[in-house]
This record gives C-alpha cells, structure tokens and sequence, in this order.
C-alpha cells in the first residue's frame, strides 16, 4: 500500500505544460460561449462528442464504430432516463446510478478502451441526473446528445481505413464467454461494490445537498479502485486537494469585494492551472478543478460560499463512502478465503484477484 501512496503523490514536473494550459483556457471560453449561444443542449451535445473523442483508440473500421455507437446509442439511453427523472426523483436516481456503475465497471474486463467508456458513462449518468427533471425537454435534449456524438463520429471515422477483421460469429463467442468468466470473478464483486456505493453517495447527496446534488456520487465513481490501497490514496487526495482550492476560493472571494473582474482573474488562473499543472499531481488537478468550480458559482449566481461548503463536504462524504465499500468488501473476502482456502469460484481478472475489493 505505501509503495501506491508514494507513486501517486509524486509530483511528476517534467509534466507541467503551459501549452496545454492556453488551451484549456481557450476550451473553457469556446464552452462558456457555446453555452451561451446554445444553452443546456448545446452543452450535452459538447459533452457527447467530448465522449467519443476521448473513447476513440486506433483500430479497425468496425472496432472504433462499436465503441463511436456504445458511447452515443447508451449515452442517449442513460440521458433520456435520468433528464426525466433528475435528482429530485432519488428513488430513480439511485437506480440508473447503481445499473450504470455496475454495468460499466464490468466492461472493464474487456479491456483498456472499454474499462474507459464504462467508467466516462457512468460520470455521464450522473452528471445527466444534474440536468434532468423536466420531462418536457427529455427528448430534445436527448436528440442534442445523439448529434453531438454522431458529429463526432463522422469527423474521427471518415479517415479510418479498411483492416482485416474476425467473423462477428467469432467476436460473439469470444465476448460472450469473457462476460461469463467476468461475472464470476472478483471483477463482478468490485462492480457490486462500486454501484451500491455510488448509489449510497447519490441518495445522500439529493436529499442533503439539493443546490449540489452529485458531487459525492461523482467522488465514488473516481476515487474507488480495484486495488484498496489505490482507494485510500485517492480519496486522501482528492480530500487534500478539495480542501486546498476551497481555500484558495474563499481567499479570493475575501479579497475581491465583490468586484467581478477579480473573481474572473482567479478563474482564468484556475483553468489555466488545471489544465497546465493537472498531470503534475492528482491533488493539483482537483485543487484547481474545486477553485474554478467555486469561483464560476459565485461569478454565476453568487451561490461561492455555498458552493464551497457543499464540494469540501461531498468530497469527504464520497470519500468515506468509497472507504467504507472496500472494507466491506475486504472483510466479505476474508471470510470467503476462510471458507474456501482453495480459492475456487473466485478466477482472477488478469492475474489480480488478491488485489480487487480489498
């Protein structure tokens, strides 16, 4: 464990890039004017093509097509459920989180690529849940997340060239038996974990923190790992690094008067710094991430104050809630292993079954 800790509270300064930091800054502006121009569709339809630029990897016609239509074809159907439901409807809140967690931290086992989309979809549920509420507009902004991520697909994949490909017959087979061996592995236990906790962290949050609801959720779903001791370590960082940019906000928002274009510096140096210095540290990149969450709250509506409490709280609600799921969950092993000390039932998922769940 103190070998995970050491390697993710390395400061990594060869990894400082200004560059990268002007042009976060300038994602930030082209996001705040398509918000404004647009409104809410335009940025669910930003977020949708984001989606499967991120998701995309190097591969052949129909690879890179399954993964372009997994991230909008489920994209639009978590969205159309939870822009219904929103978080003022807990009881269907919970739900779609716990399903889609469960469901995307399983696709983990089938690999890198997937364990990616699994994991940005169910950000992707909860953060729809913020949008969500007005059955009205459901299917309008559901259309606006399916164009985004079809403009995205037809901008990555019109390059793609023809490679030889297995039969589907065979992708079938081989797909349907790794599902079977991932749901009888550790990896099936984890995902059970990580959805009851996340769900957990989302009731809490809409009932407790209605201006904020899914802030703890989102803390959950980032901060639990298959490995115990990379959970403690982000959790401790994530806590650290939202306690520092809470603070670097308030300092802010005491020294500004009220005067907006102070706030605006410190937002603009927040972007800057998060995209500049994010791969520095994780704590750095939440740091910066919490100033800039705080500081456009209070440029906004004059929700700052709030808004900080509410993010340092979450932050340590979810973080607790993740600590607490994997020592269920290590404890519910023990047990296991004290049962069955042949370990049978329980297949690794690539070699690493001591090291899911605790």
């Amino acid at each position: 464990m103190m070998t995970r800790f050491r390697e993710l509270l390395r400061l990594d300064l060869d990894a400082f890039d200004p560059r990268r930091g002007l042009t976060g800054l300038v994602a930030i502006f082209a996001a705040v004017a398509f918000a404004a121009v647009f409104g809410t569709a335009g940025v669910i339809a930003g977020l949708a093509a984001l989606f499967v630029i991120m998701t995309d990897r190097p591969g052949s016609l129909r690879a890179r097509s399954l993964g372009v239509l997994v991230m909008t074809g489920f994209g639009a159907v978590i969205a159309i459920f939870a822009l219904v439901a929103g978080t003022e409807n807990v009881w269907m809140a919970t739900l779609l989180t716990f399903v889609v967690t469960a469901a995307g931290t399983l696709a983990a086992g089938f690999g890198g690529a997937a364990a990616i989309q699994g994991l940005l979809l169910s950000v992707w549920a909860i953060v729809a849940l913020s949008f969500g509420g007005d059955a009205d507009r459901a299917a309008e902004l559901t259309l606006a997340y399916l164009v985004g991520g079809l403009i995205a697909a037809v901008v990555i994949l019109i390059p793609t060239r023809a490679l030889p490909e297995p039969s589907l017959e065979e992708e079938a087979a081989v797909a349907s038996q790794r599902l079977e061996h991932i749901l009888r592995s550790p990896l099936g236990w984890f995902a059970l974990l990580r959805a009851t906790a996340v769900a957990l962290a989302m009731a809490i949050g809409a009932i407790a923190f209605p201006a904020h609801p899914v802030w703890a959720a989102i803390t959950v779903v980032v901060v639990m790992r298959p490995k115990a001791g990379e959970t403690v370590a982000m959790g401790v960082l994530r806590t650290v690094g939202t306690l520092a940019g809470v603070v670097a906000a308030e300092v802010m928002l005491a020294f500004s008067s009220g005067e907006d274009v102070v706030l605006l510096i410190g937002f603009l140096v927040a972007g800057f710094g998060m995209a500049a210095l994010g791969r520095v540290n994780y704590a750095i990149l939440v740091g910066f991430l919490t100033a800039l969450l705080v500081l456009a709250s209070e440029l906004v509506g004059g929700g700052g104050d709030s808004a900080a409490v509410d993010r340092l709280l979450q932050t340590i609600l979810g973080a607790a809630i993740a600590f607490g799921a994997m020592a269920l969950g290590r404890w519910v092993l023990t047990r296991q292993r004290e049962a069955d000390p042949t370990g049978s039932g329980s297949e690794p998922v690539s070699g690493e079954a001591d090291d899911v769940a605790g």
